[in-house]
């Protein structure tokens, strides 16, 4: 088999055609705008320094001029976080990956230069030969690319759909601890009262050494535990910061200062029946990525099976100068298959073909696992809260106004109105911690719903132990 000259020229045109792809700098990204919006309803930017990117910088700043809510804190992550903008670049090379696929290989232009011992004539030798097996496999080449990029897409998405469930679950967390503040400060001017009136009644010589001391110590733990408070919100407050992107004045934000009460009636994504399997299975991207990942394995074990013996074909044209005449005719060149036959490249492609439609299966059961779990969380956080709301917090406050009542008339020690207060106070901070769960649950939930396997911590106050927890003490005036 022979290339004619009319037909290398009709590959060589081809070469330089495909040669001029050029590789677009936001490939693919409206696929994943669209995604985001119609996942979450917001929006996502890919910052090109345009006029655009000025006008969503300046609705940034609007936002921060106000008390954020949890949405407000999503967008601006998704507009300003610097890591997905790192992201994004993903979309390029796999875009860049696409147009090489694309491409034919270069034709490969030879020389040779003889010099005869006896002092004749210089020997001149020229050609060009293509790798003929790469045009009849550019289509699969392809395909194998195509399903990448397809790929790349989702799990860019993907990383859109996490951003979104951290920075709603840190912002619980700052509001969680916000409101924690807010109670302990209480506990603590209560505190401090209660052990100056104490200090007032040893004075007097109406309570004993030991009462004051017990007075005094509350009144310490008390401020041991608001100071705790105030650096846990300090360190959460920055980790939303690095979330949003924020630095410098615009870290001046404020938000709401308690979390959101439960809400009346459950979710409806969270009920039974919602068809949450299903939901999850449909919409989750990663999924979606391994599905691609199977058709880009397909393609490359194809690939690999109509190349095992022969991976390459390279016709071509030689060109000969002996005794000042020229000697032209065809070239060929392929591997003889003696030592590789191909059979380690193909048995490759074969096992990475099966690894990735196994690890699509595991992610399926991972995935209705992980929602079930999700949905008994958010279940289970809402009635935690609501019998802490509804129950733990009133009986306290009647145990405390009873043994008030019985102390004033010295029916019972000090030790007993301690011991109510402590149990009244931590019902107090516990309907916080479960509040946060809740949220952070509810996090979760959606985080999955939206097409992302949650990582979310559900987040819970650790329990502070019951000598830890300061009690407000009334002592008999």
């Amino acid at each position: 088999m022979c290339i004619e000259p009319r037909a290398l020229s009709l590959v060589l045109i081809a070469s330089l055609a495909t040669g001029c792809a050029s590789v677009p700098r936001d490939a693919g990204f409206d696929d994943v705008q669209t995604s985001v919006a119609e996942r979450t309803g917001l929006s996502v930017r890919w910052d090109q320094a345009t006029d655009s990117d000025k006008a969503v910088n300046a609705s940034v700043e609007k936002m921060l001029s106000r008390p954020l809510n949890a949405g407000e804190a999503v967008q601006i992550a998704l507009l300003n976080n610097r890591d997905l903008q790192a992201t994004y670049e993903n979309l390029n090379l796999a875009q860049a990956n696409l147009a090489q696929a694309g491409l034919l290989n270069n034709p490969i232009f030879t020389t040779g230069i003889g010099f005869p011992l006896d002092g004749g004539s210089l020997d001149l030798s020229f050609g060009i030969v293509q790798d003929f097996l790469s045009i009849l496999y550019l289509p699969l080449r392809r395909e194998v690319a195509t399903a990448q990029f397809e790929a790349t897409k989702l799990r860019v998405t993907e990383s859109v759909i996490e951003l979104a469930a951290h920075v709603q679950a840190a912002f619980y967390q700052v509001q969680a601890d916000q409101q924690r503040i807010a109670f302990l400060r209480q506990v603590g001017k209560a505190t401090a009262a209660s052990a100056e009136a104490a200090r007032r009644l040893r004075d007097a010589g109406n309570i004993t050494v030991l009462d004051l001391v017990r007075e005094q110590a509350l009144y310490q733990e008390a401020r041991l535990a608001l100071s705790t408070a105030e650096t846990r919100l300090i360190q959460n407050r920055e980790r939303l910061n690095t979330l949003m992107g924020l630095w410098g004045e615009d870290t001046q934000w404020t938000i709401a200062a308690r979390l959101p009460e439960i809400p009346a009636t459950q979710a409806a994504s969270a009920g039974p029946g919602a068809g949450l399997e299903r939901r999850a299975i449909e919409a989750n991207l990663s999924l979606s990525a391994t599905r691609k990942d199977i058709e880009a394995a397909a393609a490359v074990f194809g690939l690999a099976d109509s190349t095992a013996l022969i991976p390459f074909l390279e016709p071509g044209v030689d060109a000969e100068r002996e005794e000042s005449e020229w000697e032209v005719g065809p070239s060929f060149a392929f591997p003889l298959p003696i030592f590789d036959q191909g059979r380690a490249r193909l048995a490759a492609a074969q096992s990475d073909l099966r690894r990735t439609q196994r690890t699509y299966w595991a992610q399926a059961v991972e995935i209705r696992a992980a929602m079930r779990a999700a949905r008994a969380t958010v279940t289970g956080a809402r009635k935690r809260a609501r019998h802490v709301q509804d129950v733990l917090l009133p009986l306290y406050t009647r145990a405390v106004n009873g043994t008030q009542l019985q102390y004033n008339a010295m029916q019972v020690g000090v030790f007993a109105l301690l011991l109510a207060k402590q149990q009244q106070i931590s019902a107090g901070l516990r309907y916080i911690e479960t509040l946060l769960e809740y949220w952070t649950a509810r996090t979760a939930l959606e985080q999955i719903l939206n097409g992302s396997l949650a990582d979310v911590e559900v987040t819970s106050m650790a329990e502070i132990p019951a000598s830890a927890i300061p009690a407000i003490s009334v002592t008999a005036q």
